[in-house]
């Protein structure tokens, strides 16, 4: 059994939903560090990630890692079956970085689409929030095998119509016959904004540096976003950091087409959040995957 199996229970998703985020988080968060406490092999493995690129991987910077899984976690309860609550946090406990939503506004003023390359740091299921309580429509692609998916889809309209905030349309991966890449420019083309994960191992990968290691990774979104240029659509990778139990800092990185590998930019974007504030790379549990080359023809 995984953290992900151990955590997401129907009697954890009952418990959430049920209190408030101040006394669920508490009750999430010593569940899962006593699952790390008896499973030492994943703790293990975790320690070894953290030292094949270099990080920080003393006691102390280890149980704050686990402390920051088990908060994804957390907060992927919360964000499937909170409403009022997931938008009031998102409203009065995210502080928006100078500027962050000036890409955003620039794509509406100028009729352009937006890639949003998010990665897996931070208070990632919380991103979409931060955006729809801001205004913004989002495409959102993603693997969401039942009941998550039903779940997230459901709960994303009832916030649009209960509360005014921006709509979502989720590309499920775990839909069958879902045509992601048809699906992804179509939305491109209608200038919508897309977000989906970068820093995830599959066959349509390829080589990339990170931590000056060569690693897999741009989960095909080069293959994608050839098609266009800067004229046309606007790159960020988004993060939105903890900056405590409760409260989080939206923030995002600007790329251009311009520049060149756009994958590598992504990358060094993560690679630099990383540096910061390590802890908060919850796939670093995952990482060791991202050296396998899984792509189906090499």
């Amino acid at each position: 059994m995984s953290i992900k199996n151990f955590l997401t229970t129907k009697d954890n998703l009952a418990l959430v939903e049920k209190k408030s985020w101040k006394f669920s988080r508490p009750v999430i968060m010593a569940q899962g560090m006593r699952y790390f406490e008896e499973h030492p092999d994943e703790v293990a493995q975790i320690v070894e990630n953290l030292a094949s690129i270099g990080l920080p991987h003393s006691e102390n910077a280890v149980k704050k890692t686990l402390e920051e899984i088990v908060a994804h976690y957390f907060e992927k309860l919360f964000a499937l079956v909170k409403r009022y609550e997931a938008v009031w946090i998102c409203r009065n406990r995210v502080t928006l970085a100078h500027g962050c939503l000036e890409p955003f506004e620039e794509a509406k003023r100028d009729g352009k689409a937006l890639f949003v390359a998010q990665s897996h740091y931070g208070a990632t299921y919380l991103l979409g929030s931060v955006l729809m309580v801001n205004g913004y429509d989002l495409t959102m692609v993603g693997k969401f095998p039942e009941p998550v998916g039903s779940m997230l889809e459901n709960n994303s309209k009832t916030l649009t119509e209960r509360y005014g905030v921006g709509e979502v349309n989720i590309i499920n991966l775990a839909r069958p016959n879902c045509d992601v890449p048809t699906e992804m420019l179509r939305a491109f083309l209608l200038k919508q904004i897309v977000s989906n994960v970068f820093d995830e191992n599959n066959e349509f990968c390829r080589p990339v540096t990170f931590f000056g290691k060569q690693i897999f990774g741009g989960s095909g979104m080069d293959l994608l976003l050839k098609n266009f240029n800067d004229d046309r659509v606007i790159l960020v990778t988004p993060f939105l950091q903890r900056t405590g139990d409760e409260t989080f800092i939206y923030d995002v990185d600007r790329h251009y087409f311009k520049s060149g590998d756009i994958i590598a930019s992504f990358y060094k974007s993560l690679e630099n959040k990383v540096r910061q504030y390590p802890a908060q790379w919850y796939f670093i549990r995952e990482f060791h995957e991202s050296f396998i080359d899984k792509r189906k023809s090499k």
